[in-house]
């Protein structure tokens, strides 16, 4: 039996139902999740703990507060390490190579030689370096990793984004900034999630400038596996990376959990309601993050990550708790500072 089939044995029937038995459906659901999904996070002790934090203080009875907080947590959309290696090869398949072979067809004319192709594809391989987006502690680097070993990469197609530049003594003993690397004309940044965008868009606005400004025709791409609809839009608006932008799953608005035409209610048991789900998150949101009760830029994603949570998601799934306020995290975030 799947996951699926598990996942639809416990979906809400027909006929009458108490609250009472949409409990028992979510917490089965989940349980399902942790189990085979989660990779073995959340058992039920530890979502138990974190549906404690809820204790009817948005105004809402508790019983109704933890129903819907475990309905949230049943449409958590965690991204596992075998998952992420997958979207890793898709990322380099999909949203690079494929792209690159179309790219050595037109400037060849629409060639149908298969060598001549391969040798002229190769030789831009040769000229691209691939590179995570933020510093090395970050989620963007700590990604390239798994990108190497899953598409079979060498290592000097990587650089930190701190090694793209070199400073070149001049005869007169001043120093002139310049490329580490100057054969090579492709610069690939890879990302796990763009949200609002913000992230690629303050880190690139300094480094991309600089390498347009030694190599004017450098190609600089930026590849996700998730993206916001708008957060590209921004990316795209907004950096020198114009339309080479791309995710493998693009997230439209049906994503952002809380508003009227979310996803999730859709497929909603009874006795969960919209407003009361808006109430009790948004309360204990602005609780945890008074500037972005939803998520950061409002993005109200329930998403996570084998190796982290975005501040996208809802801080009532990840925030943790302070000396002046406790908090039980369900997928902790690991933040920048």
């Amino acid at each position: 039996m799947t996951v699926l089939d598990e996942l639809r044995s416990v979906l809400p029937g027909d006929g009458e139902s108490t609250p009472e038995d949409t409990w028992d459906i979510l917490r089965e659901r989940v349980t399902v999740l942790s189990s085979r999904a989660w990779e073995g996070r959340n058992e039920w002790p530890a979502i138990q703990a974190w549906l404690r934090n809820f204790d009817g203080r948005s105004g809402l009875d508790e019983r109704v507060e933890r129903l819907h907080a475990l309905f949230l947590l049943s449409q958590f959309l965690y991204i596992g390490s075998i998952e992420t290696r997958v979207l890793l090869q898709a990322i380099y398949r999909d949203l690079f190579m494929i792209p690159l072979v179309q790219e050595i067809r037109n400037q060849l004319g629409g060639s149908r030689d298969e060598a001549l192709v391969r040798r002229k594809v190769s030789e831009a391989l040769v000229r691209t370096r691939f590179l995570g987006v933020g510093n090395p502690s970050e989620s963007g680097v700590h990604l390239l990793y798994y990108f190497r070993q899953e598409n079979g990469l060498s290592k000097k197609l990587f650089l930190d984004s701190a090694a793209v530049f070199a400073n070149q003594i001049l005869p007169d003993g001043s120093p002139r900034r310049t490329l580490a690397q100057p054969t090579v004309d492709r610069y690939v940044f890879v990302d796990d999630v763009c949200g609002s965008g913000k992230t690629a868009v303050d880190y690139s606005k300094n480094i991309l400038a600089d390498i347009l400004s030694l190599k004017p025709k450098a190609k600089l791409y930026y590849l996700s596996m998730f993206a916001s609809a708008d957060g590209l839009r921004n990316v795209r608006e907004n950096t020198k990376f114009g339309t080479n932008c791309g995710a493998v799953f693009e997230l439209d608005e049906s994503y952002r959990c809380l508003t009227e035409h979310s996803r999730i209610m859709h497929a909603a048991p009874p006795h969960i309601d919209g407003a009361s789900l808006r109430q009790m998150a948004l309360w204990y949101g602005k609780m945890l993050l008074p500037r972005h009760p939803a998520g950061y830029d409002d993005s109200q994603l329930l998403l996570g990550f084998h190796h982290n949570t975005p501040d996208n998601t809802l801080p009532i799934v990840w925030a943790e708790g302070t000396s002046a306020q406790a908090w039980t995290p369900a997928f902790r975030r690991y933040p920048k500072f």
